[in-house]
């Protein structure tokens, strides 16, 4: 299988070259909730700031941005101030603070951190994939700890580079490795007491694809070794057997959300399933013990399944 970067592009075009595409494309296909001149808005907006420049040109999100995403409870939503240190703007703001699933996914990482924890061990192997900046071991606490692995393993070299900083910033360069290597070619069997993987079955629309994926950690995993990742599940839109918990969901921002996500970005996280889905998928390969931890609104799940 060809290896390839699939939340974003290695060379994007131009924000004026993308502004002129979704600029034609929100002329073309009108929107029953927003007009056009208020989407135009939205994308006049996004090009203010770096983040919305970003999710424009790429329709993803890297390492950095991932880790700006979720870092920001602890950061930004206290200091007030973007990556530039200015004070953020209106959307911005909401894309950080209000957003449904940007809420989910910040609170599926603090779940990620409390389930990581509990293998912090002497002697442990855990690895990340894709690791990003590695804040979901990076942020661990390591008290205690004289003898330990921790693995990035990431096919973006950018997003190695930036974990090792993250690494030397926390104090931990002496525990870590990284490997630059696809994540459905690790080749790795019995290697890894932990497996924590965010991020890649939300691009992968091929569900043969996301069962691999899980064939790949079960192998890398050692005997009774946990693996942690999660999913995205079906939006009320595409199902009436919808998960999510609509009491703990905003209406208007949910809709505001999907015209900026869906229709002014097209973003390329869109690849949605259920809980039973999942399960089947981990259990096919042999993994046990498969239990569920959901953010408030149930939007993005955590798994938590043991070789």
């Amino acid at each position: 299988m060809k290896a390839r970067l699939m939340s974003h592009a290695v060379s994007p075009e131009s924000i004026e070259t993308i502004s002129k595409t979704v600029t034609q494309k929100i002329k073309a296909n009108p929107n029953p909730f927003f007009t056009e001149s208020q989407q135009l808005e939205l994308l006049n907006q996004l090009i203010q700031f770096d983040f919305g420049r970003y999710l424009l040109q790429n329709r993803g999100i890297n390492g950095y941005w991932t880790h700006y995403m979720l870092t920001h409870p602890w950061l930004g939503r206290k200091t007030e101030k973007n990556n530039r240190g200015d004070f953020f703007t209106q959307l911005e703001s909401f894309l950080l603070d209000c957003a449904p699933t940007m809420l989910a996914t910040q609170q599926r990482f603090k779940i990620f951190l409390n389930e990581n924890q509990k293998q912090v061990k002497n002697n442990a192997k855990l690895a990340c994939i894709p690791c990003g900046m590695m804040g979901e071991l990076l942020y661990l606490d390591y008290t205690g700890i004289d003898n330990i692995r921790l693995i990035g393993i990431d096919y973006d070299a950018e997003a190695l580079n930036d974990a090792r900083s993250l690494a030397t910033q926390k104090g931990l360069s002496q525990f870590v490795d990284y490997i630059q290597k696809d994540a459905w070619n690790l080749n790795l069997k019995n290697e890894f007491d932990l497996i924590s993987s965010n991020g890649l079955n939300i691009y992968e629309p091929d569900n043969l694809k996301v069962t691999e994926l899980y064939r790949q950690f079960y192998v890398a995993l050692n005997d009774g070794g946990k693996l942690v990742t999660s999913f995205l599940t079906y939006p009320p839109t595409l199902t009436d057997q919808c998960e999510w918990d609509m009491s703990k969901v905003n209406q208007k921002d949910l809709l505001l959300q999907k015209t900026i996500f869906v229709d002014i970005i097209d973003s390329k996280w869109q690849c949605f399933r259920s809980t039973e889905q999942t399960k089947i998928q981990l259990e096919t390969v042999g993994f046990r013990g498969i239990q569920f931890i959901y953010d408030e609104a149930k939007i993005f799940p955590t798994v938590v399944a043991y070789k």
